[in-house]
């Protein structure tokens, strides 16, 4: 079984409660009394998880840098999903055309999770991989959310569409704001990458291709911001 290390409470506490992951070993620095890491070391012992409490420097060199909150998991890698699972009659899709930056995925992923998304698409080539660095930018987000990548986008798109999917874009050139659109039927909204924004061909096979008003003299906002205002104008109108 490949592993690889999830670092951070949240993360490690999330991973816990999701059960999505196979967890073999825990780790927490010396001398740390938490009260948040002493409640992921009651559950490790209560199932039977390995449970080593080792120096931090050990810590940070297990998963390369100090940002680890004094306490690391070594885990399976997170399941991924048929897209299948993801087509109900209340559908929400976030599909992710080519973002690269793991804070802006998981971000994105964090959001998700509140606004009622029922899981994320990526790329498998040119897009984030769904890491533990990713799960830190979410908060543990990752943890609980269905993810699945893919290798065609585009064929990927088609076939939401045949499942009665409506799919919706963001562009800051769009003419349509997003104030002016109904969600309130199953849909994916499409966030395009950092620099270039959705891709041709992708931009091409939305039905709806849709701006988010703003002032100012910037031309567009962050991906995951962008990705933030369109979720919750979703869940407003879905609530």
């Amino acid at each position: 079984m490949k592993t690889e290390f999830l670092y951070g409470i949240h993360p490690v506490q999330e991973a816990l409660n999701a059960k999505k992951r196979t967890i073999t070993n825990i780790y927490i620095s010396q001398n740390i009394k938490n009260n948040r890491i002493k409640k992921i070391a009651d559950i490790a012992k209560k199932r039977n998880i390995k449970l080593s409490t080792i120096p931090s420097t050990v810590l940070a060199q297990k998963v390369g840098h100090d940002y680890h909150q004094n306490v690391i998991a070594q885990v399976s890698f997170l399941p991924l999903v048929d897209i299948n699972q993801m087509i109900e009659t209340t559908a929400f899709i976030i599909i992710c055309d080519h973002i690269m930056d793991p804070h802006n995925m998981g971000a994105i992923i964090r959001t998700a999770l509140a606004a009622g998304v029922t899981g994320i698409i990526t790329t498998r080539d040119h897009s984030s991989p769904f890491s533990a660095s990713v799960s830190r930018a979410s908060a543990g987000a990752m943890e609980h959310i269905p993810v699945a990548r893919v290798t065609n986008l585009v064929r990927t798109m088609k076939q939401l569409k045949n499942e009665g999917l409506w799919l919706m874009g963001l562009d800051g050139k769009s003419q349509q704001s997003i104030y002016n659109a109904s969600f309130t039927d199953p849909l994916a909204l499409v966030i395009g990458g950092e620099e270039k924004g959705m891709r041709r061909l992708v931009h091409e096979t939305c039905d709806q291709v849709l701006c988010i008003p703003q002032l100012g003299p910037l031309d567009s906002l962050n991906a995951s911001v962008a990705g933030a205002i369109a979720m919750y104008e979703v869940f407003r109108q879905r609530v």
